[in-house]
């Protein structure tokens, strides 16, 4: 039971098709044996063939304090198993690269401390918004995906400082918004490929591509500080933290990391001091220019103000002359000006008729528009009406005719339709082909073969499944003989095919010589078909009841074409016991050969019926006949549900879905169903034999 268990779990893992299972199981216990037990920052579960996650290992992450997750070189298509992925806030790096993942998960959301994040290798065709929480990041590599779009939201990683989208065919064009990450320092792409921007700026380099994403967004671009990230430090996508060398200690480690992390403060600093001083040159630069331009407009203003003066010097110059005028000659001035008022007057007096003029001339154009504008719309809505009215008409008109023409068309379906049916009537193929079918299926020969045939079948299927099982369970033995039995029983299934095409073509033969020899006449076959309907056995079409024990002892005795003549002992619920010499004789068997062969059938029938009455209680295996006792009547009939019933159907081995109906010559294997057979199979899935033909067995 533990090792049915295991296998179960491992194909969870790995998959049912998954190459060497047990070496990956065997890695895959490894690898957490020491992701629990060494204290090192990484948790490796590459390269193990995985399909799912095992459950908790997200825990295990948050527990032991992991930094650095790698599941690269895997086939996981997605992270539900793993755990909650709030649970992994405290991983840095994160390898997924080398995968089969179509989408990312919306719990990554929880990476808040993620600075590298490896996604090459996959299938994603865009990334969530999700993303924009990552606000750590530092290094992102799309490549070899199948992107068609870049997300705006990655606007918002304000730390990234890598991006590689390379290798996205369908990739043309990137996000403006990407211009928003200020700290992005080198953006690998393959710009021939792409449309915005266009490849003059795509193929010219980062700098280049952010200034451009920058002039579309209509900001200006600052050039990011200088990255501490170089290209040896960014983890290969082999990357096995089982191979480093043991002499390095985590104080040592510590140490390094201190150091660095001094180095990459300094370089801050400076960096840093570097800009306030350039922020205060152009600040000094700034205050030169504006003192400049207030030197030029106090200038401007002195200027002006010498200006107004000397006017208003001028202007109190020529109102002293006035003056002076006017205390020489003021008759002369007053009628200058009595003169002017009056010219002044009548001027303002023809103006203001002008404009009376004009004005009414404007009124009585625009009562003119106004009326004629009426007229017109008067007139359209008239010649409206009229269309509409016309247009009401000509749709009722329309109808009408469609209404006749429906009609018409239905009367004239409706006498097609009666021709055609007094034609199929009429057909002689059709009825022909009716009696043919069903005089094969009342046929007792043709019945019997069909069951040898589905017994022959399903013992194919058994053995099949015989096989299959002892490969599982790498056992060799009786090889030769389960070969020797599958090509006796192909043999055997020949010669009952053959036999059917024979039997058929006698009843076809025998129907043209009833054709030939009866009464010619248009409802012949029909007659025919009707009669082989009335006088068939009704629980004969329900045949498949039948006890296969019942059926296997007539068919041993050789009186298996004589089972239509015991349809109303089995199926009556009259007891097969009262079965008599005269009883099969009056039921239609003539020959005492055939008779004494069914009583024969009938003896070890209720014989086997007996012992497996009479079987220990403790035996775990239940007989699929009823229980027969001396007070019991047999009939042969089955009374049990069909989940019970003895009915073998093997799996096919190619899709592992459909049951198996195909039998490959010359080996005799049953393994496959009949679509997975139309694939140019050459060699037999179970033994690699080559394939000369195959045969749909009929499993009943």
């Amino acid at each position: 039971m533990g090792s049915a268990v295991s296998g179960q779990r491992t194909m969870f893992l790995f998959g049912r098709n998954a190459h060497n299972s047990q070496d990956a199981r065997a890695r895959l216990d490894r690898k957490l044996y020491l992701a629990r037990e060494s204290p090192e920052p990484d948790f490796d579960l590459s390269d193990c063939c995985l399909r799912r996650l095992p459950s908790g290992i997200f825990s295990i992450c948050k527990v032991f304090r992991k930094d650095n997750l790698y599941l690269h070189n895997n086939r996981l298509q997605t992270l539900d198993e793993g755990g909650q992925m709030s649970d992994l806030f405290l991983i840095k790096v994160f390898n997924l690269s080398c995968n089969q993942f179509f989408r990312l998960p919306k719990g990554i959301k929880y990476l808040v401390n993620l600075t590298e994040l490896y996604l090459q290798g996959n299938y994603l065709e865009s990334l969530p918004d999700e993303i924009k929480f990552l606000e750590c990041l530092q290094v992102l590599d799309l490549s070899k995906n199948k992107l068609k779009h870049l997300n705006p939201r990655l606007g918002n990683l304000k730390c990234l400082r890598l991006l590689k989208i390379s290798d996205n065919k369908h990739l043309t064009k990137l996000c403006p918004e990407l211009c928003l990450a200020t700290n992005l320092l080198s953006i690998e792409l393959d710009g021939e490929n792409f449309i915005f921007p266009p490849p003059y700026i795509a193929t010219n380099g980062t700098v280049e591509i952010m200034r451009y994403l920058c002039s579309e967004m209509n900001t200006e671009y600052i050039a990011p500080l200088p990255s501490d990230i170089s290209p040896s430090q960014v983890p290969n996508v082999n990357y096995n933290p089982f191979e480093k060398q043991l002499g390095i200690t985590w104080e040592e480690q510590e140490a390094a990391m201190v150091e660095q992390e001094s180095k990459i403060h300094k370089a801050n600093q400076h960096q840093r001091e570097k800009f306030l001083s350039k922020i205060i040159q152009e600040q000094q630069v700034l205050d030169t220019e504006i003192a400049k331009v207030q030197g030029v407009r106090e200038a401007d203003r002195q200027k002006l103000m010498k200006t107004i003066q000397k006017e208003e010097e001028d202007i109190e110059c020529l109102v002293k002359n006035f003056i002076q005028i006017d205390r020489l000659q003021p008759e002369a001035i007053q009628q200058q000006l009595a003169y002017e008022q009056a010219e002044h007057d009548r001027l303002l007096e023809i103006t203001r008729q002008n404009y009376d003029n004009v004005r009414r001339g404007d009124i009585l154009k625009a009562m003119e528009e106004l009326i004629e504008k009426d007229s017109s719309i008067q007139m359209y809505k008239k010649y409206y009406k009229d269309d509409l009215n016309n247009i009401k008409e000509n749709m009722l008109i329309q109808e009408t005719e469609g209404a006749m023409k429906l009609s018409e068309l239905l009367n004239a379906k409706d006498e097609s339709r009666t021709a055609l049916v007094q034609t199929l009537l009429e057909d002689q193929d059709i009825q022909k082909a009716m009696v043919s079918s069903l005089l094969e299926k009342v046929d007792a020969k043709s019945w019997s073969l069909n069951q040898e045939i589905s017994l022959i079948s399903t013992n194919l299927a058994r053995l099949s499944i015989i096989e299959q099982e002892k490969k599982n369970m790498h056992i060799t033995f009786n090889y030769n003989e389960l070969l020797q039995q599958r090509v006796q029983l192909v043999e055997l299934l020949d010669n009952l095919l053959d036999q059917r095409n024979i039997r058929r073509k006698q009843l076809i033969d025998t129907l043209k010589e009833a054709e030939t020899e009866g009464v010619r006449s248009n409802d012949f076959w029909l007659k025919s078909y009707q009669k082989l309907l009335d006088s068939a056995p009704k629980s004969l079409f329900s045949v498949r009841k039948l006890d296969p024990a019942f059926a296997n002892n007539l068919l041993q005795e050789g009186v298996i074409h004589c089972l239509p003549f015991l349809v109303k002992y089995l199926f009556s619920g009259e007891s097969l016991l009262n079965i008599t010499h005269q009883s099969l004789k009056e039921s239609g068997v003539t020959l005492s050969s055939d008779r004494d062969g069914i009583l024969r059938a009938l003896q070890l029938y209720v014989q086997s019926k007996s012992q497996n009455f009479n079987m220990p209680e403790a035996s775990s295996v239940q007989p699929s006949a009823p229980i027969c006792d001396e007070e019991q009547n047999c009939s042969g009939v089955l009374n049990v549900d069909d989940k019970e019933s003895s009915i073998v159907e093997g799996e096919c081995v190619v899709c592992m879905d459909a049951k198996s109906e195909i039998v490959f010559v010359p080996c005799g294997h049953m393994c496959c169903c009949q679509p997975c057979s139309q694939n140019e199979l050459q060699n037999c899935p179970m033994c690699r034999m080559d394939i000369e033909r195959t045969i749909k067995a009929i499993v009943v």
